[in-house]
């Protein structure tokens, strides 16, 4: 059986939680990456045959490589979805640590043809941030957001004692990105605003290893975005949250 729970409940039973989050737990993070490009790929396809369309925000570094190569597998409708980052270092696309490179490497250009770069074109980043604010302003929610986490429970790009890190935290705000200067990562970046993230369908939180599932199950309790900004994520009522993990993670109310 790939998918378990830490108790031997059925998924039903085990991910089932009015409080906070659901929880899915993977033998192994080959059985994670290919459940969740399933099932990325069956909500996407929803809203294309909805909508005629669809939207994909997804996050950089090395937990969804795995994942984003179960997905660029499967036959999708690309030409009807737009996918975008969380964020991204303002670095060239052909950067290493571009995170769009990343995408550009495994994702075929078929399905990149409608892609939002937040790197984009503009000669600064300031001007990339202005030019996103007006081109998201009023867009409709995404259908999904697929979230990473560091090991110090930064998502996105909102970094713990970041100096933008209380603005990119504030719910009321208008602005869909802004711009971050990480106290203790490379380069800067343009990372998408907590408000912009909760307004989507659905957000899902991929994470791998020991660590991060003990990470993970400390932010909630700490119920603390300013030093854990993963919890802002976790804690809020607003958007359905489920967390793909290949260890087990307890959110207990």
């Amino acid at each position: 059986m790939a998918e378990t729970d830490e108790v031997g409940m059925s998924e039903s039973a085990a991910t089932q939680n009015v409080s906070g989050p659901q929880c899915r737990r993977f033998e192994d993070s080959e059985a994670l990456d290919n459940t969740l490009a399933e099932f990325v790929a069956q909500r996407l396809s929803e809203g294309v045959e909805a909508r005629g369309s669809a939207t994909l925000v997804v996050s950089g570094g090395s937990t969804p490589l795995g994942f984003f190569r179960c997905l660029a597998a499967i036959t999708l409708p690309w030409s009807n979805i737009q996918i975008t980052l969380a964020d991204e270092r303002w670095v060239p696309v052909d950067h290493p640590d571009s995170n769009e490179g990343q995408l550009r490497r495994i994702f075929p250009a078929s399905a990149l043809i409608s892609m939002l770069s937040l790197r984009g074109e503009g000669d600064t980043p300031e001007q990339q941030v202005a030019y996103l604010n007006q081109r998201l302003q009023g867009s409709a929610p995404f259908d999904l957001v697929i979230l990473g986490m560091g090991n110090d429970a930064h998502t996105a790009s909102l970094f713990p004692d970041a100096p933008q890190l209380q603005a990119g935290l504030d719910t009321t705000a208008t602005a869909a990105c802004l711009l971050v200067d990480p106290p203790t990562a490379p380069h800067q970046r343009i990372s998408m605003s907590l408000a912009r993230l909760l307004n989507a369908e659905q957000i899902i939180v991929h994470v791998t290893g020991e660590e991060k599932a003990h990470m993970l199950q400390t932010a909630w309790a700490s119920n603390a975005p300013e030093q854990y900004p993963i919890a802002a994520i976790l804690r809020q009522q607003g958007t359905p949250v489920t967390v793909f993990s290949d260890r087990p993670v307890r959110l207990d109310p």
